[in-house]
């Protein structure tokens, strides 16, 4: 199979907690939703390093500490796309050319591309070369030398001193653009002049309209058996206030509001028009999971409906789109049409052998999507694995699928709180189990079918109620290790953790123990390294984990 990793993720690092903040903002602002996740970086996860293969760009701004700025230039060098604003790293990269003078600001005129004579606030820079494009080598870390071309795009006219420049590494195909300017975001000319460096010189997917997108909320639906429908309403308030919504369960003859961000209304008597009830019903077996569901043409996210209140074990929420999608660790979660995601509620009695093992829920949902996929005949072979803790992965490098998961005590029971969601048919922001499937029969000259949502989920829900059904009557969690060993994509796996003080301890993967926690075997005590499933950073690819410690 081929390797199609597209890097999802635009990191924004700046020393200024507020800069940083605009920059994420800006970056929002200008960039394709359904393309890149924006993300806030700090120190100790830039000096991980455990981003690097999973970055379209990196922007950075203000002065950076040596730590930092070498990680920053060694990703630049090694291949990667680099904005760096009024930074030191241009002197870093080039310290023959700029010189190790404390930098001004000035009101310059600038003239670059169609803004011509344009006033802008610029840190004027000591530039030692004369001409405009030249060529330089520049070192990494490491020492390894890299030829770069080096363009100015534009200069000032006040002192002619660069104001953007673009530095291209010959071999590794690096991309970087340095500017001086202030990109005062409030300013027309300065969110142009930004745009047009993302789109034109570093291959960023903009937006195409830049003024603020109007989300059209939809009308959510009951879907169920009539018999189950009418047991449900008679246990629910027709009207729920919930923390971050408040929905409202109607008939289609009511004089409905509109939903929108904080609204969601339900209708009980009618059925979708874009998801088939009569093929999602026809393939679900479950004996409790998902046959009541809420299915919601667009919604903030479908854990705003589960969370914070208590329904019936089993319910679920089926979400076509989601505007605020989020993911474990509160990273943004990008959720466009052809994800499919849904978001379930369990009650686990405290006595059970989950409810002894909480953390191991989120182990048997990410297998059990697993699974389910490669369960239908014909898709057994199809690439699609568990990257530890609860991440699903294509070719065994490509994020196509996530979990998040909440729990809240009730009585003798947890309420398990699970949202999941899975590129299905969505080849942005990286590909989809679709995408694995045309790969496959072009492969191997078969004709499997796409898969469809309906479908799908309901495959999905049949594989986690069953696995969840034999382990509570069994009262035992080992044939779910086994199936968790059988589809995730560590066994043996050699790696290396970082210790408290920075050291770092080679070891090899020898499995989970049992509440899910990572077992990491070394040379050191004999004792394996036991690794929580947050506050942690696990690059896979190149097998470093680094724990987070209290």
């Amino acid at each position: 199979m081929t390797n199609q990793t597209k890097p999802p993720n635009i990191l924004a690092y700046a020393p200024e907690p507020s800069a940083k903040a605009c920059m994420v903002d800006m970056l929002r602002g200008l960039v394709r939703v359904d393309t890149y996740t924006v993300y806030p970086m700090t120190e100790g996860q830039m000096e991980a390093r455990a981003w690097l293969d999973s970055t379209a760009l990196l922007m950075v701004h203000g002065q950076l500490d040596e730590g930092v700025a070498r990680v920053a230039v060694d990703y630049f060098l090694g291949g990667g796309k680099v904005m760096a604003v009024c930074s030191n790293l241009l002197r870093l990269v080039l310290p023959n050319r700029v010189k190790d003078d404390e930098s001004r600001n000035e009101s310059v005129l600038l003239s670059y591309d169609r803004w011509q004579n344009t006033t802008m606030e610029q840190e004027i820079l000591d530039w030692t070369a004369e001409e405009d494009e030249c060529r330089e080598v520049a070192r990494n870390s490491a020492g390894v030398e890299q030829e770069l071309r080096i363009k100015i795009l534009a200069r000032e006219s006040t002192f002619n001193t660069p104001s953007i420049l673009n530095l291209k590494c010959l071999d590794t195909k690096g991309n970087g653009i340095f500017t001086q300017l202030h990109l005062n975001l409030d300013r027309e000319p300065e969110r142009d002049i930004l745009k047009h460096l993302l789109d034109k010189h570093l291959e960023i997917s903009i937006k195409e309209c830049m003024h603020q997108e109007q989300i059209q909320y939809k009308n959510a639906f009951l879907i169920g058996s009539l018999h189950e429908k009418n047991n449900f309403l008679k246990s629910t308030q027709k009207v729920l206030n919930l923390t971050n919504l408040e929905m409202r369960f109607c008939n289609s003859s009511e004089n409905l509001p509109a939903s929108s961000e904080t609204k969601l209304m339900v209708l009980v008597d009618r059925h979708p028009e874009d998801f088939s009830v009569e093929d999602y019903f026809s393939t679900l077996k479950t004996s409790f999971l998902g046959r009541t569901a809420i299915y919601c043409p667009m919604v903030t996210s479908s854990m705003d409906v589960v969370s914070n209140t208590t329904w019936s074990d089993g319910f679920a929420v089926i979400s076509r789109c989601q505007s605020r999608g989020s993911g474990r660790n509160n990273n943004q979660w990008l959720s466009p049409e052809g994800c499919a995601m849904f978001s379930l509620q369990l009650h686990v009695p405290l006595a059970s052998a989950l409810g002894q093992r909480l953390p191991m829920i989120q182990h048997l949902v990410a297998v059990a999507v697993v699974k389910a996929i490669r369960s239908i005949p014909g898709y057994e072979k199809l690439d699609i694995r568990v990257k530890w803790p609860n991440d699903i992965y294509a070719n065994g490098c490509t994020k196509i699928g996530g979990l998040i998961i909440n729990s809240q005590l009730c009585g003798m029971e947890a309420v398990v709180n699970v949202g999941c969601g899975v590129n299905l048919s969505n080849s942005k922001p990286t590909m989809c189990i679709n995408d694995l499937i045309r790969e496959y029969n072009k492969l191997k000259g078969t004709s499997l079918p796409l898969l469809g949502i309906e479908q799908t989920l309901a495959y999905i829900f049949n594989e986690i109620d069953r696995i969840y059904v034999s382990v509570q009557e069994k009262d035992d969690l080992q044939d779910l290790y086994d199936l968790y060993y059988k589809y995730w994509l560590h066994s043996n796996r050699s790696v290396i953790v970082k210790s408290e003080d920075g050291e770092e301890i080679a070891g090899t993967i020898s499995g989970i123990d049992e509440y899910g926690f990572l077992l990491v075997n070394t040379n050191k005590e004999g004792k394996p390294i036991c690794v929580h499933p947050d506050g942690n950073s696990f690059d896979m690819m190149k097998g470093l984990i680094i724990p987070k410690y209290y």
